[in-house]
């Protein structure tokens, strides 16, 4: 379960613009060479914590390891080794066949889960917004991870989200509305903070820190465009003005992760604004994603992601804390749920 779980925890939300050729190779172990030798240009080059690593050790040690392979794709699962050597735990490796990624991530057991979470997440929920008590409007985001899209196929997904959130608000009154983020184990965040800008409007979303923890990009939101230190990232074409008082509750878990975690990051420091639930996973740190060699990608992990006020925190902590009291076949009799009503009802 937790192999499966860890499968989509990434946060994407630039494109390197770098693109390698297929070059013709002769033999399985030029191909990995090849490979490992642009893999490690680009974590010399880009990793957050590059300085602290002796590159010319690891690389010794992990090209003798993947030239032992009998295939390219086998030669592949040394990369969790990098990861490991490197530390780190947000890092990833996609090829056509499979995902490699760290073994230092924080093991989540059956014992960290309530059952109805459990039961919920195997049934793979889809994005959904809808009414509670005839007043309330809840918004459940699950993991959503478009690893091949389009710029245009990113801005339609956020346009999903954008337009339920509108469509419900034009047709009922609402006085405040629940974010429920205990399923999203990552994505790409720049389509739900995105989609979620009906609540956000014209906002800094996120700072992003360098090892020294000093600011050196932010992300943010402005009539409906999501952008990175100027780049557009994705953005929906808006149809009414933003609500930015209307109260807000957002609901996290031990399974919200990565790109869950920044749509909270995004949140936090909004008026009217609470998190309610349990303490998050724990991958605030941001990635891009890079071309390699051989039709594979990696996630790496260039800066610390922190929301508005530049503090820098590992996870995301609730002022109001429900442990192991989900309920996602009743949502009125869930806890989490009853308590962001309360705090709607406050406002």
């Amino acid at each position: 379960m937790n192999r499966f779980f860890l499968v989509a925890i990434i946060s994407v939300s630039v494109f390197s613009s770098k693109v390698y050729s297929q070059q013709k190779v002769v033999s399985v172990q030029d191909s990995i060479t090849v490979f490992y030798d642009h893999f490690f240009e680009e974590l010399e080059t880009n990793y957050l914590y590059r300085k602290n690593v002796n590159w010319s050790q690891v690389k010794s040690y992990i090209k003798e390891e993947a030239l032992k392979s009998n295939t390219f794709e086998q030669s592949l699962e040394v990369c969790s080794k990098v990861f490991d050597t490197i530390k780190g735990n947000h890092l990833l490796l996609f090829s056509e066949k499979g995902l490699y990624q760290s073994n230092l991530k924080r093991q989540i057991t059956q014992e960290d889960l309530h059952k109805s979470l459990l039961e919920a997440y195997a049934k793979e929920p889809k994005f959904e917004v809808k009414l509670i008590s005839d007043q309330y409007g809840y918004i459940f985001i699950p993991g959503m991870l478009l690893l091949n899209a389009t710029q245009e196929e990113l801005n339609e997904r956020a346009q999903k989200i954008y337009d339920a959130i509108i469509k419900l608000d034009n047709a009922k009154k609402i006085d405040g509305w629940i974010i429920d983020l205990r399923l999203n184990i990552g994505g790409n965040s720049n389509v739900m903070l995105a989609g979620l800008y009906h609540l956000i409007g014209d906002n800094t979303v996120s700072l992003y820190l360098d090892a020294n923890k000093n600011v050196t990009n932010r992300s943010g939101l402005l009539n409906g465009v999501y952008y990175e230190n100027q780049k557009i990232q994705a953005e929906v074409k808006t149809g009414a003005k933003p609500k930015t008082n209307i109260p807000v509750a957002l609901i996290t878990g031990v399974m919200t992760a990565s790109a869950g975690e920044f749509v909270a990051l995004g949140f936090r420091g909004r008026k009217n604004t609470v998190i309610i639930g349990e303490e998050s996973y724990g991958l605030t740190t941001a990635n891009d994603l890079f071309e390699l060699p051989f039709k594979t990608k990696a996630a790496i992990t260039l800066s610390y992601a922190t929301d508005r006020s530049a503090l820098f925190t590992q996870s995301i902590k609730p002022e109001i804390e429900i442990i192991k009291e989900a309920n996602f076949q009743d949502l009125t009799k869930d806890k989490n749920i009853i308590e962001a009503m309360k705090f709607i009802d406050t406002k």
